[in-house]
């Protein structure tokens, strides 16, 4: 687990989130192609556009379904965003 000191930040959490899920598919012969659905809890909806890049960067066919909602806290203290994805190989 990584808590990124700079809050000011998206990109970074964001990129070490879609790394980690991308490790974690390939654990399981999976790619991010095969990602049909992400979920995002962002605790500050206007960080959505540098939250938007990174993922958009990651998914580069047709993007999969996306759900991405305003939390006024996550579990870890600090986090500004979690994610999760569904994949179907």
């Amino acid at each position: 687990m990584v808590i990124f000191d700079n809050p000011a930040t998206v990109p970074a959490p964001a990129e070490y989130i879609m790394d980690n899920i991308t490790a974690i598919l390939a654990a399981h012969s999976a790619t991010l192609a095969d990602v049909v659905n992400i979920r995002t809890y962002l605790t500050d909806m206007s960080r959505l556009p540098e939250y938007g890049k990174v993922r958009a960067a990651c998914f580069t066919g047709t993007p999969p379904t996306i759900t991405t909602v305003e939390v006024s806290r996550l579990f870890i203290p600090g986090a500004l965003l979690e994610v999760e994805v569904l994949a179907i190989t």
